[in-house]
């Protein structure tokens, strides 16, 4: 049984070089699926360490195995590495170095910790019985990177038991670990309705099919398909977020496209949202005089918790943190993560890890974004102390 003491001090020695690493990667930040040097200096760690490792994954992924002296489960565990379009206004000395590039998520933060659990495992794996799989993937910010890996194979070969996930939370203290009991993220959907009537001079409208008319009118009766259609228990919304069409103030448009997402925290609302917004849509259309098309995209489902998984790492937790250091953070939030496309294929859990800085407003996906890096040692002591548990346990 390997106890908290060596990995605590496992963690401690190489600490300074992950934070290192993090800052390294911080200023030269890539957009989804241009991860090019991120998973050049991912790949050269992992086999730093010791671990086979297979690239070009979905184009940018990585993977690496390790195995231990004996055959037993497979446990993986991913960490995303792509980051924003946001200028930084952080003034940290190492901010981002690319203009209009960030790491405004904590992408680069994720990778490092999983890269910690590498290191850490590596060291001990005479001692371990079975495998891990550690995944770094591309496009998490797009919600195309999970099921781009997936069908490039990253699941297979070996096949895994269990995967974990993790995010930061700036907005959680630092030293805490949280989770969400069975939920913990939105599906979403991404769609898009063109609408098309005639064109014609505005002072002649009757001679037209306008176009805005109908989009507006359409916006309008979308919010009833959460306030009318979906039981009030069940978290839901429907978000129109971009409008374009029409050429000029004088004349009555032709063509509108509204661009929007749907998200819910049940798969069975999900598809009702789909049925209703396509329904409520023709009827407009039709009521209108106007044609219509509808593009709908499944992004990701909702991201679900595996009970015994989760039970598992919430103990690995709580014994490396204490009892009143990881809490159940409640109701799950409606944004979405791309691991649930691996959660929807193997038993998984999801963390979140507070990176709280005192006294800094912030959150993810803002351009003063920042985190503290107690982050890093602490991540990468929970996940080892979890795949350990997990690979020790039953199967």
């Amino acid at each position: 049984m390997i106890s908290n003491e060596e990995i605590e001090a496992a963690v401690k020695t190489i600490t300074p070089d992950l934070v290192a690493l993090r800052r390294k990667l911080h200023q030269h930040p890539e957009l989804a699926f241009e991860e090019h040097v991120t998973a050049e200096i991912v790949a050269d760690e992992l086999k730093k360490t010791g671990l086979e490792v297979r690239t070009g994954i979905a184009g940018t992924g990585v993977v690496g195995l390790l195995d231990g002296a004996s055959a037993g489960r497979r446990i993986g565990v991913r960490a995303d590495m792509d980051a924003l379009p946001i200028t930084e206004r952080t003034g940290l000395p190492f901010a981002s170095e690319v203009a209009g590039k960030m790491h405004a998520c904590g992408h680069d933060v994720h990778t490092v910790i999983v890269l910690g659990v590498a290191r850490v495992l590596s060291a001990m794996r005479g001692k371990l019985s079975g495998g891990v799989k550690l995944i770094f993937q591309p496009a998490e910010e797009t919600l195309s990177g999970a099921a781009a890996m997936i069908e490039d194979g990253v699941l297979d070969n070996p096949a895994m038991d269990v995967i974990l996930g993790f995010h930061n939370s700036p907005q959680m203290r630092t030293g805490l670990v949280g989770f969400h009991p069975v939920a913990c993220m939105a599906s979403s959907a991404a769609f898009d309705i063109t609408l098309k009537g005639k064109g014609a001079h505005a002072a002649h409208p009757h001679t037209g099919i306008d176009a805005l008319v109908g989009a507006a009118q359409l916006i309008t009766a979308l919010q009833t398909v959460i306030s009318r259609e979906i039981a009030p228990a069940i978290s839901a919304v429907v978000t129109i977020g971009q409008i374009e069409g029409g050429v000029a103030r004088n004349v009555i448009a032709e063509q509108v496209t509204l661009r929007g997402t749907a998200r819910t925290l049940d798969p069975g609302a999900a598809t009702q949202v789909e049925t209703s917004v396509r329904r409520i849509a023709a009827g407009v259309c039709a009521t209108l005089r106007l044609e219509h098309e509808i593009t709908w995209k499944r992004q990701v489902p909702v991201l679900m918790n595996n009970a015994s998984v989760l039970a598992s790492v919430v103990a690995s937790a709580r014994n490396v943190l204490g009892t009143e250091h990881v809490i159940d953070v409640g109701a799950a939030s409606m944004g979405s993560e791309d691991f649930a496309w691996f959660a929807e294929r193997v038993p998984a859990a999801h963390l979140r890890i507070g990176s709280k800085i005192d006294g800094l407003d912030t959150a993810i996906h803002r351009d003063n974004y920042a985190c503290n890096e107690d982050v890093i040692p602490i991540g990468v002591r929970v996940m080892t102390r979890a795949v350990l548990d997990l690979l020790a346990a039953k199967q």
